[in-house]
């Protein structure tokens, strides 16, 4: 009796494994639901397992693609808008750890004395390990007046002279999340009337942002502009659009190509140029992608800017936010890669700045931006002078 059994389920398995290429994906899908239903050790409901399904879905693909819940939708939104409640430290992903990049001045994060090269290790006593990076900051946000208590690992040093050592402190800290205002730019006047900006996100108001902010800076016109896109993760294509139309006339800012479907869109700057022969020089570095990275690469391909510093991240690709599902969540798909107007793709290979430079001497790089545009002036007073004389003659 117990062969007769067990000839049955295993010729059971072997006509299942021979007409699966012929049942329909959603009958295993359903399948595999119920198994699981039936036979986990803790008890799922269907909203969780067709959670874990999309989610699973989505990450098979790349990267990039993924399943966003309401809640980090809605984070995505803010971040396009410039504005959130959440700590005040923009975090990125450092030698496989969640890693404080930079402190919001006046932010929650800088009163409770969290500092930049801070390792996150948990959030309200959750470890991050195995999180994505958009898990970890949709838990670091929240509604205004929250609290959040985090736990951070702090490298120590043996004195002012020596390297970083393998000892480290565990520090926990509870921060109060607040509005954040003004977190993604920066402006100051460096010494000659030159400007100086840090863009540290691409949102949709970041070129009018940069434009008041110029204005803002003196009574007199400014020699150049020294524009730090250094760590900027990207954000909204329309963002990078508009920060180049502050800078190139009409000519293209970027392409979109799709091989699937064989097409190509292009996206010009508009002729309203206010800042078209300020001297500039763009910094960049290996936290700079996606949007940041077509700004770069615009000003690069029409020789516009100066671009300084190290290679950049090599984010090239389009994410699309797909309509709502029935759930409330958003795919956020891959659906093209990007190219300057030169055609170069800088996907998986980033963009090779014109000036390299391997210091990292705040004061340093500055100085270098700035030595740049002293040479652009330069330049561009033999090219007015070569066309008077060309006009005389």
């Amino acid at each position: 009796m117990g062969l007769c059994i067990g000839l049955g389920s295993l010729v059971g398995l072997v006509l299942h494994q021979l007409l699966a290429p012929y049942l329909p994906a959603t009958d295993s899908v359903g399948q595999a639901q119920q198994q699981l239903r039936e036979h986990y050790v803790n008890e799922l409901g269907t909203a969780e397992l067709e959670q874990a399904a999309l989610t699973g879905m989505t990450r098979r693909l790349d990267e990039y693609s993924e399943l966003l819940s309401p809640r980090a939708y809605a984070r995505l939104l803010d971040d396009a808008r410039g504005q959130f409640a959440g700590i005040g430290i923009a975090v990125g992903l450092r030698e496989g750890y969640f890693t404080v990049l930079r402190v919001f001045p006046d932010s929650p994060a800088a009163v409770g004395q969290v500092q930049g090269g801070d390792r996150i290790t948990s959030v309200d006593d959750q470890s991050v390990k195995g999180w994505l990076l958009t898990e970890l900051v949709d838990q670091l946000r929240g509604p205004i007046g929250s609290r959040v208590e985090l736990q951070l690992r702090r490298a120590t040093t043996t004195s002012a002279n020596s390297d970083i050592d393998e000892a480290s402190s565990i520090i926990a800290v509870s921060l109060v999340r607040a509005q954040v205002t003004g977190a993604y730019l920066q402006a100051r006047l460096l010494n000659g009337q030159v400007g100086y900006v840090q863009a540290a996100q691409c949102y949709d108001g970041l070129a009018t942002d940069i434009y008041d902010a110029i204005g803002g800076l003196s009574d007199q016109p400014l020699q150049g502009l020294v524009l730090d896109l250094r760590d900027n993760p990207g954000g909204t294509l329309g963002c990078a659009v508009a920060t180049v139309d502050l800078f190139l006339d009409s000519e293209i800012v970027v392409t979109t190509q799709n091989n699937r479907i064989a097409a190509q869109h292009s996206y010009h700057a508009s002729s309203a140029t206010p800042l078209r022969v300020l001297p500039l020089s763009v910094i960049v570095n290996a936290g700079t992608a996606s949007a940041a990275e077509i700004i770069a690469g615009a000003l690069q391909d029409h020789n516009r800017a100066t671009v300084i510093g190290s290679q950049t991240f090599a984010k090239g690709t389009v994410q699309t936010l797909l309509p709502p599902l029935a759930n409330g969540s958003v795919l956020k798909i891959t659906s093209a890669r990007y190219l300057t107007p030169a055609g170069r793709s800088f996907d998986q290979e980033g963009l090779l700045p014109d000036q390299v430079i391997s210091t990292n001497d705040e004061q340093a790089i500055i100085a270098m931006a700035a030595a740049a545009l002293e040479r652009q002036g330069e330049d561009q007073k033999e090219k007015e002078e070569g066309k008077e004389a060309n006009a005389l003659e």
